[in-house]
């Protein structure tokens, strides 16, 4: 049996065919490529103002890049701007107001989601040269040869879209429960504090943003800004684990294309230069992990010290009572869902480390008299490299982290539950500011 070279390339590396978006036509990029599958993606991020990169759907990653002379760019410039003094204006509200664990939650929501942008706008600037990085490793995993050991199994396009669009009309979900949660208690309060001088969206709206309209006046054009930046911001903090997710699926995707071509080969005697080509690939797959570890670092620890975070605070405020329903209902969901996404973020961030060592049982399995410097090396690189992201090096995404952060999670919510208390009932307030 004869073992292909996966390095020789046709052309140019891009398949003709008519991708249509925003009313222009464009040439089909390489199914399979990481630029190509996570297109729809940074689309849904650019909805709310992340990632301001134009021709995200062009067939050439080159022309995919940060413009600062561009409506994205003004349009996450703008929000930045807003959201800035819309931050300034909540947490200056909530000091003023006293600190409890309630507020001060609200107040860390309002910076890491904050933050969060920012972050995002500088990986913007980078975008062309991360997926630089992906290209580069890409070259032969999108040669015929690795395509016909994917054949039959799940494309990255449809893991890291699926994915994603799964997450964020959750997201959806939660964000409606959390109006109708609102709304229920608004009426609540009119009926307890037995307001007839305000209509009812007017006590909705000084209800939820006194820190606004204490100081704006009470208009249309307020009320949809605010809206505005407070649906980009609950959406961010979603994003976030989407958007990890994402480049996460992209390295362990390769990973695992490598397995495949292994287990295909399984019994049969490979040429020498096979196993310099799959060690070359191996190769180029870790190094794409350094650079994703140097480049998102940052975002992997913002993201699981946020999630963890909240996930303990929200675990102590369900000891709290309610007066509606509803309010019971969003609580449980956005706290599930909250538990869901970070469990599938850290899952599938771990899988990378996972996948980089699933070729290693393959490898010691073959005859000693098929052995040769190639194999020796590839098994080397298998069994001793470290191919795992991290937070920055504070802690490296491997399955055991989860259990690791379940165990603190368990401690640091009964140091809660035995020295704070309880947050009273803020239904039956009847004071705007």
């Amino acid at each position: 049996m004869s073992i292909e070279n996966p390095h020789i390339r046709q052309g140019n590396g891009y398949g003709r065919g008519n991708w249509k978006s925003f009313g222009r036509q464009y040439v089909r990029p390489c199914v399979g490529s990481f630029h190509h599958a996570v297109a729809p993606v940074l689309l849904l991020g650019q909805c709310i103002t992340l990632l301001p990169v134009v021709n995200i759907f062009s067939a050439n990653y080159r022309t995919a890049r940060f413009k600062l002379r561009s409506f994205r760019c003004i349009y996450s410039l703008v929000y930045l701007a807003l959201t800035g003094i819309y931050c300034t204006f909540f947490i200056r509200w909530y000091i003023r107001k006293g600190l409890n664990l309630a507020y001060f939650a609200n107040c860390i929501y309002m910076v890491v989601v904050y933050l969060s942008a920012w972050l995002f706008f500088f990986i913007a600037l980078r975008w062309q040269s991360i997926l630089g990085a992906f290209s580069r490793c890409e070259r032969s995993f999108l040669s015929d040869h690795y395509r016909r050991q994917s054949k039959g199994r799940f494309a990255l396009g449809w893991k890291i879209r699926f994915t994603g669009f799964a997450i964020f009309a959750l997201a959806l979900v939660e964000d409606w429960l959390n109006y109708y949660s609102a709304y229920q208690s608004n009426i609540v309060q009119i009926a307890t504090c037995n307001r007839t001088n305000v209509t009812v969206w007017q006590n909705f709206y000084l209800r939820e943003h006194p820190h606004v309209f204490h100081w704006l006046p009470f208009n249309g054009f307020t009320i949809a800004i605010t809206e505005w930046i407070n649906r980009c911001m609950r959406y961010t903090w979603t994003y976030l684990d989407i958007f990890i997710i994402s480049f996460c699926y992209g390295a362990q995707f390769r990973y695992e294309q490598i397995f495949r071509r292994l287990v295909a080969v399984q019994g049969i005697a490979c040429p020498t230069n096979f196993w310099h080509d799959v060690r070359m690939d191996y190769v180029a797959v870790s190094e794409l992990v350094q650079v994703l570890d140097a480049q998102f670092g940052h975002l992997i620890l913002l993201a699981c010290a946020n999630d963890m975070y909240f996930i303990a605070t929200q675990l102590f405020n369900g000891f709290q009572r309610r007066r509606a329903i509803a309010n019971y209902v969003y609580f449980w969901y956005s706290l599930l869902l909250l538990m869901f996404r970070t469990i599938v973020m850290l899952y599938v961030g771990s899988g990378v480390y996972a996948a980089s060592t699933s070729p290693l049982q393959l490898l010691r399995n073959v005859p000693s008299k098929h052995w040769g410097i190639d194999l020796q090396r590839l098994t080397d690189e298998v069994a001793s490299g470290e191919n795992v992201l991290s937070g920055k090096q504070f802690f490296f995404l491997k399955r055991q982290l989860i259990l690791a952060m379940a165990g603190t999670l368990v401690t640091y919510e009964l140091v809660l539950l035995d020295q704070v208390k309880k947050i009273p009932d803020t239904s039956t307030d009847c004071s705007y500011f």
